[in-house]
């Protein structure tokens, strides 16, 4: 036996429930690796420069090690000039030998300075290098927790997800498979409101003013009706509306093929009737302006809508 109308709407509104629940399950499970993804990119900067940091160790490493080797060639070549001096016998070969001395140890000097710089600038890399390995280790360690983090509350989410998937087709086994896949799409794309109430001649889900005719036609309740401007399905919902509201309302009951009255004869009638005449004239043109307004297919609306 087919469900009532009535039994539709409510089995929707159920079904409204459990699909945002799950629909912002899923967002969560979407967007849980995306909460370490500026760690990533942190490590990734610090492993950057750890790269960078360990060349420039690395090649001070070198450098010292070269001017080390050149000063100890430097005091060699001083202690080897100064040797000499015991066997010198000419003026000469003394201010030759004097001159490599002097040389020598002006080499050393500079040598040495130089050497006490690098040593500086060693230190202060090997410092740094220190410091992006601590961080490097930190972050991996954070990630590796905040990952099984994830892996823990992506299962505890995922159950959940199933379980309300098997909820839901308890709930809609007797639902148009159609209707399901439309009503879904609209849940996600209309922040999990997918079935809204009309109030007077609005729509609650859009906030725009409908066709009098079309509000009929959905408080009929014999089918699926669709809002032509935001694709939710609508259901009429009694509450209390104004005079200018209920007059339309009102109005778009009466059948537009029914003659007009006739006019009374005398003109102390026609006088009295004046006001009442214009506000019926004004009525019709309104009613046949609401009802001439053309609604736009259901289907093609949820077909078109905004992803």
């Amino acid at each position: 036996m087919p469900m009532r109308m009535d039994e539709v709407f409510e089995t929707l509104r159920q079904y409204q429930e459990m699909l945002s629940k799950r629909v912002e399950l899923e967002k969560q499970l979407e967007a849980m690796p995306k909460t370490i993804e500026i760690q990533n990119q942190m490590l990734s900067r610090e492993k950057k420069s750890f790269s960078e940091v360990k060349e420039q160790y690395e090649l001070s490493e070198s450098s010292l090690k070269e001017l080390r080797q050149a000063l100890g060639e430097a005091e060699l070549k001083r202690e080897n000039a100064e040797k000499q001096m015991d066997g010198i016998t000419t003026q000469r070969e003394y201010d030759a030998v004097n001159k490599e001395i002097r040389e020598a140890s002006e080499k050393e000097q500079e040598l040495r300075r130089r050497i006490q710089e690098e040593e500086r600038r060693f230190a202060e890399i090997d410092d740094r290098l220190h410091r992006i390995e601590i961080s490097v280790s930190t972050l991996d360690a954070e990630i590796a927790q905040k990952r099984a983090e994830i892996d823990e509350n992506s299962r505890e989410i995922s159950d959940e997800v199933d379980k309300l998937r098997t909820e839901e087709n308890d709930l809609t086994q007797e639902l148009d498979e159609d209707l399901k896949f439309k009503f879904e799409r609209i849940i996600r794309s209309k922040s999990g409101m997918g079935i809204v109430p009309i109030h007077g001649v609005v729509c609650t889900g859009c906030h725009m003013i409908l066709p009098a005719n079309f509000v009929n036609e959905v408080r009929q309740a014999d089918k699926i009706v669709f809002c032509p401007y935001c694709s939710r399905i609508l259901y009429y919902e009694e509450m209390e509306v104004d005079e200018s509201m209920e007059e339309i309302l009102t109005g778009s009951l009466v059948d537009l093929n029914d003659e007009e009255s006739e006019e009374p004869e005398d003109s102390e009638s026609n006088d009295d009737s004046d006001d009442t005449s214009d506000k019926s004239k004004r009525g019709s043109a309104r009613k046949k302006k609401i009802q001439s307004e053309p609604l736009i297919d259901n289907d093609f609306l949820v077909d078109n809508m905004d992803e």
